[in-house]
C-alpha cells in the first residue's frame, strides 16, 4: 500500500470514528444504519489492497463529510440546549440542597400535639363558662399559628367558604364559641383533631374535626370566633394536611428536575423533520445506487485504455 493509500485509509478511519460518535450521541436508527454501511465500504477497501483508494476518498467527499458536518452542527446546537437544561437542573439542585441543610421541620410533630392542646383548651373553656370564671389563657393555643401560619397555612382558598353568619354563642373574654358546637364537643369529651390552617387576606383560620363525628369547626383567629363549619362549604375547601410553602416548592423543583432529566434524552434524539427526510434519502441513495459496483466500474479504465490506444495509433 503506497503512502497516498495509507493516508486515505487513515482519514477514512477518522471519519468512521466521528460518524460512530455521532451515531452514539443521537441514538438514531437511520444514522446507525448509515454508519454500518459506511463501515462496510471502508472494510471492503481495507481487505482488498488492489482497489483504487481514490474511489473511497471520493465516496467520503461526496457523502460522509457532508453528513458529518450536518450532524456536528445539530449536535452542537443540541449540546447548547442541553447545557441550558443542565444549568437549570443545577440551580434547582443547589436551591434544594441549601434549603434542606438548614430546614428544621417540627410541624408534623407539633400538629399532633396541638390537637391535644386545643382539646384541653376547649375543656377548660367549658369549665370556665359553667363555673362563671375566666381563668383560661388563650395564648395556650395562639402560639401555634404564630409559629407556623406564615410557612404552612394554605393561602389558596376562597375566604367565603371559611366564614359564617351570626350564630348563638357563649362569650369568654374576647372570644365567642357557637352554643351548638360547645354542646356537641361536650358529648365527645372535647376531643378534636387539627386538620389544617388557612392564611388569607391577613387572617388565619384553623379547621378542626370533632372526635367520632362528621362535625368540623373553624377557629377564626382574627375575629376570635369558633363555629361549626358549613358541610356544603367544607366540600369546597382543600382539607389536605398543610405543607411547608418552601417544602412544596422543593417538591415541585424535584419533580421539575426529574422531568428535565427524563426529557433530555428525548431532546437529544429528536431531529428536525427536514433532517430526518435527508437521512432517509441518504440511506436510499446508499442502498438503491450500487455504490460498490461504481467503485469497481471498468468504464473509466476502458476509456483511458482506448484513449491510450488511439494515441499509440496516431504515433
Amino acid at each position: 500500500m503506497n503512502e497516498d493509500a495509507v493516508n486515505i485509509m487513515s482519514q477514512s478511519r477518522r471519519r468512521l470514528t466521528k460518524l460512530k460518535l455521532l451515531a452514539n450521541f443521537f441514538e438514531n436508527v437511520d444514522i446507525i444504519s448509515i454508519y454500518i454501511k459506511t463501515d462496510s465500504i471502508h472494510h471492503l477497501f481495507q481487505e482488498n489492497k488492489g482497489l483504487d483508494y481514490n474511489r473511497l476518498e471520493l465516496f467520503h467527499l461526496q457523502y460522509t463529510d457532508s453528513l458529518i458536518e450536518l450532524l456536528t452542527k445539530i449536535k452542537r446546537q443540541k449540546e447548547n440546549d442541553m447545557l441550558a437544561v443542565i444549568n437549570e437542573i443545577d440551580v434547582n439542585s443547589r436551591y434544594i440542597s441549601g434549603f434542606e441543610e438548614k430546614r428544621v421541620d417540627g410541624f408534623e410533630t407539633d400538629r399532633k400535639m396541638y390537637s391535644g392542646i386545643f382539646s384541653n383548651q376547649l375543656k377548660s373553656l367549658y369549665r370556665d363558662l359553667t363555673e362563671d370564671r375566666f381563668t383560661l389563657n388563650w395564648d395556650n393555643v395562639l402560639y401555634f399559628h404564630r409559629k407556623y401560619a406564615a410557612e404552612f397555612y394554605r393561602p389558596e382558598v376562597n375566604e367565603e367558604f371559611l366564614k359564617t353568619g351570626d350564630f348563638p354563642a357563649y362569650q369568654h373574654q374576647d372570644y365567642r364559641i357557637e352554643r351548638k358546637l360547645l354542646g356537641r364537643l361536650n358529648i365527645q369529651n372535647f376531643k378534636v383533631r387539627f386538620i389544617c390552617g388557612y392564611a388569607v387576606n391577613g387572617n388565619e383560620y384553623e379547621l378542626f374535626k370533632v372526635f367520632q363525628s362528621e362535625d368540623h369547626f373553624i377557629f377564626d383567629i382574627e375575629a376570635r370566633k369558633i363555629y361549626l363549619a358549613d358541610p356544603e362549604k367544607l366540600e369546597q375547601l382543600n382539607t389536605m394536611p398543610n405543607e411547608s410553602n418552601q417544602g412544596s416548592m422543593i417538591r415541585q423543583l424535584k419533580t421539575k428536575n426529574e422531568q428535565l432529566e427524563n426529557s433530555m434524552n428525548e431532546r437529544k434524539k429528536a431531529l428536525p423533520e427536514q433532517v430526518t427526510e435527508v437521512l432517509k434519502d441518504y440511506i436510499k441513495n446508499l442502498e438503491d445506487t450500487d455504490i460498490i459496483s461504481k467503485m469497481f466500474d471498468i468504464n473509466e479504465e476502458t476509456n483511458i485504455l482506448r484513449a491510450m490506444l488511439n494515441l499509440n495509433l496516431k504515433q
